[in-house]
């Protein structure tokens, strides 16, 4: 797909991952739709540099109120008619144990059924083919990669990845779905974490760091922008499953 004038939604876009895949996409000539929840304030830097290189607009939802995200599309539909490629990026982990119901709902909405209803939504638009959704799962999705104090959180991704290959079913080749599943990465939500648990967490990779945001953004640019893939989970984790492995 050349993306050059192509409409791409990234939820979740007002800082981290969300915002290096914003960039990305402008950076391409994409007119990129810069989602947000709650954040306003980064959702405005986001824009401010994507319009340094092209053009976008901001819209505020809660994924996990499926009136939000109604709302969100018909806003949507007022500024352009058509979306190309939604990157499902919005989702934060929240810890919790088999017992812990409160996490299991909270989570099932906010990893899974968010992404789902945003894909239902896009699916709906009226659009011409190809186009693409890229979801974002994680290292934590993967099959024995999960963690056991992020049980919910690894359970959800691990069923957006799922659904990510089995929806190819029924939407390719008109819509095309793959997933790129980022292992430790630099982003806000590490902002305090004490230094020798980033220490510890970046010695379980292969290159001894965590991954940069960019470096995320730009394989989500290559999954959007090769149409020979279709239903793969990219695994982009500096090398951790690697070392995990026996």
């Amino acid at each position: 797909m050349e993306l050059k004038e192509k409409v791409v939604l990234v939820t979740g876009a007002s800082s981290g991952i969300g915002r290096a895949i914003a960039i990305a996409f402008a950076h391409k000539g994409a007119h990129v739709l810069v989602h947000y929840g709650k954040n306003s304030a980064g959702a405005a830097e986001t824009l401010s540099e994507v319009a340094k290189v092209s053009r976008g607009a901001i819209f505020q939802a809660d994924l996990m109120k499926r009136e939000d995200v109604a709302a969100l599309f018909k806003d949507i539909a007022r500024a352009a008619p058509a979306i190309d490629v939604l990157v499902n990026n919005a989702g934060d982990a929240q810890p919790g144990g088999i017992d812990d119901d409160d996490a299991w709902a909270y989570e099932h909405d906010n990893i899974l059924m968010s992404a789902i209803r945003v894909s239902r939504a896009f699916l709906a638009m009226p659009a011409a083919a190809p186009r693409k959704i890229v979801n974002i799962t994680s290292l934590y999705g993967n099959l024995r990669g999960g963690s056991a104090q992020f049980l919910q959180y690894s359970a959800f991704k691990a069923a957006l990845a799922n659904v990510t290959t089995t929806l190819n079913k029924a939407t390719a080749p008109q819509v095309v779905v793959n997933a790129v599943a980022p292992g430790y990465t630099t982003t806000p939500a590490w902002a305090g974490a004490p230094p020798e648990v980033m220490e510890a967490l970046a010695g379980t990779t292969a290159i001894g760091r965590f991954v940069t945001p960019e470096e995320v953004a730009h394989a989500v640019v290559f999954v959007a922008e090769n149409d020979a893939l279709v239903g793969q989970v990219l695994t982009l984790d500096g090398g951790t499953s690697l070392k995990q492995m026996p």
